[in-house]
């Protein structure tokens, strides 16, 4: 007959298992007890992933794409809002939670909303689907990071489908929202890639993207090398993820912004005119970095201000006498930004993170050392020309009536 004692201690050991921690209901999650396709439940789903990385991502499960047990679960229209649910009963004071999306199948995530600190207290985030994410098959994913306990990493994916159409009232909102494309990748930490979490803190992810919700808490930034985009045995997909570009993984996103906190002067639009030979990236325009999506504030006045005093053509004449002491190399330098609609750079570039608007209708990024290819603004959304650290946007002016002759 078993003592009281080993009672006592398989009771004990079964705890975890039974107060659980926290998990996505909606949409629901592969293999979970809230998904009417799944045929293996994971009754734990709410533990982390592995310290290790080797289940990452998704806890592996997004190995039952394409049978029955991987079948969708929600479809959500572009431009639309939702929200996902979170249960369970440990919290762990809180933290801070991604939702993103995944077109191919768990390898890389873009993120959607960011929610820095108090997460998951509430029970339910909202979330909008950007208005020009491509429709299909795709994941979401709700990532979470602990303010107290162990460092972990949480994460729940859900097969959806992005399709059907949004209120026009929701799309007109989301035309001024940044492009799908230009969002950051989700944050991964905890997992063996190098990159922590610090105890009792809200991490504060270094590239949140556009769509932030702040919750409080005790923000602080990660510690270690958090650019990695994997951890180094992932499972199968590997995941395109981490806050700059995934030097150390084979199947990165690429597409990460290495942190951008250094150097975020404000410097309202310096050096136009009068900057010609020093041509460092401080010709960076000011402007108004669009967070949340609620600002409803800045549409088209926003870029028909900021045109006009690229133009400067009376800046010229002025030149005659410093022209023997000035190198002849420096003139053609600075022809690209006195144009005043920007011009797309290639090579290298040492500003980590700045953006680059050209004619304000695509931008690139200075990423890795290098900069980007050229991406194309949302439809219905305008940047601000120029080379800045943060990238200015408004909505274009447009009319959309009835059919006329």
């Amino acid at each position: 007959m078993p003592s009281f004692a080993s009672i006592a201690t398989g009771l004990l050991a079964a705890l975890p298992l039974v107060a659980g921690h926290m998990e996505m209901s909606f949409p629901p999650p592969f293999r979970s007890k809230f998904n009417p396709h799944a045929t293996n439940i994971d009754y734990s789903m709410t533990s982390p992933l592995s310290a290790d990385g080797s289940n990452f991502p998704c806890k592996g499960y997004q190995a039952d794409l394409g049978t029955p047990a991987g079948a969708s679960t929600a479809t959500f229209a572009p431009g639309s809002t939702h929200n996902f649910t979170i249960v369970g009963g440990a919290s762990h004071g809180g933290g801070s939670c991604q939702a993103s999306l995944s077109y191919d199948g768990g390898k890389t995530f873009t993120v959607i909303k960011s929610i820095i600190g108090g997460c998951p207290l509430s029970s339910s985030y909202d979330f909008t689907i950007p208005a020009d994410a491509k429709t299909g098959d795709a994941l979401f994913s709700w990532s979470w990071f602990n303010e107290l306990g162990n460092r972990e990493m949480y994460q729940n994916c859900a097969p959806i489908t992005i399709g059907g159409g949004a209120a026009k009232r929701d799309v007109v909102i989301q035309e001024r929202a940044a492009a799908f494309s230009s969002r950051p990748p989700m944050f991964v930490a905890n997992v063996g890639n190098g990159c922590k979490t610090l105890d009792s803190t809200d991490v504060t992810f270094p590239n949140p993207g556009p769509d932030v919700q702040e919750g409080g808490g005790k923000p602080a930034p990660p510690s270690g090398s958090c650019g990695s985009a994997a951890p180094a045995g992932g499972a199968g997909a590997g995941g395109g993820s981490g806050s700059s570009p995934a030097p150390g993984s084979g199947s990165g996103n690429g597409g990460g912004n290495g942190a951008p906190a250094p150097a975020p002067t404000q410097s309202s639009a310096p050096a136009p005119t009068s900057a010609a030979p020093p041509k460092p990236s401080a010709t960076r325009p000011g402007g108004i970095f669009i967070t949340v999506p609620t600002a409803a504030e800045p549409t088209t006045l926003q870029t028909a201000t900021k045109t006009p005093p690229a133009a400067a053509p009376s800046a010229a004449p002025a030149a005659p006498a410093p022209a023997p002491v000035a190198p002849a190399p420096a003139a053609p330098a600075p022809a690209p930004p006195a144009s005043g609609s920007g011009a797309a750079n290639t090579g290298p570039c040492t500003d980590e993170g700045a953006w680059n608007c050209i004619g304000g209708t695509s931008f690139q990024r200075c990423a890795s050392g290098s900069w980007s290819a050229v991406i194309p603004m949302a439809p219905g959304t305008k940047c601000t020309p120029g080379t800045s650290s943060s990238l200015s946007m408004g909505r274009r002016s447009m009319r959309i009536r009835g059919s006329s002759a």
